[in-house]
């Protein structure tokens, strides 16, 4: 519920703080994503909600950089629990003067990261002190393709492919 809580908090800033452009005009401008994704890497393949959240800032009219975080948690039975994460840095170039897109809402973009992802294998029962506990974790470059559609000067949509806790995110745009 804190994690909830703290999510909500840092949406309402960025709609209250971001200046209002069009989704074409990059510089300057901050981009909050929160999205859920569809489908898991990893063995968190087999179920799990994965929650994302993004942002970056525009930093030229073509190029933002930012960070990312994903998270997904799975319990397979009352004594087996996995949880999947990734942090990292991301940047994006922003292809729509270079794609000849007119649409001012339309903001197209793609773009690298470097990550670290990690996990936690939770199985047993503490109570009776029989516990298996496991935990690692890598370091890796990504790369990721998107679009967002902005319906009003600091709301939008987005969907997003490339490697993070899902192949495919949903989700809005600040």
């Amino acid at each position: 519920m804190k994690r909830l809580q703290l999510l909500a908090t840092a949406l309402l800033a960025t709609v209250l703080l971001t200046p209002a452009a069009d989704a074409q005009d990059v510089k300057g401008k901050n981009f909050l994503n929160a999205a859920s994704g569809l489908g898991t890497f990893g063995l968190s393949g087999t179920g799990g909600l994965p929650i994302t959240a993004s942002l970056e800032h525009g930093f030229t009219d073509k190029i933002s950089a930012g960070g990312y975080v994903g998270f997904v948690q799975r319990k397979f039975a009352h004594d087996w629990k996995y949880t999947y994460f990734v942090i990292g840095a991301r940047g994006s170039y922003h292809f729509n003067e270079l794609l000849n897109v007119t649409n001012e809402k339309l903001d197209v973009y793609g773009g690298a990261s470097l990550y670290y992802r990690g996990y936690k294998l939770k199985y047993g029962d503490d109570e009776l002190n029989d516990l298996y506990k496991s935990s690692g974790g890598t370091v890796g470059l990504a790369l990721h393709a998107a679009a967002r559609y902005m319906f009003k000067d600091n709301l939008g949509a987005y969907a997003e492919l490339g490697y993070g806790v899902s192949p495919l995110q949903l989700g809005v745009s600040l």
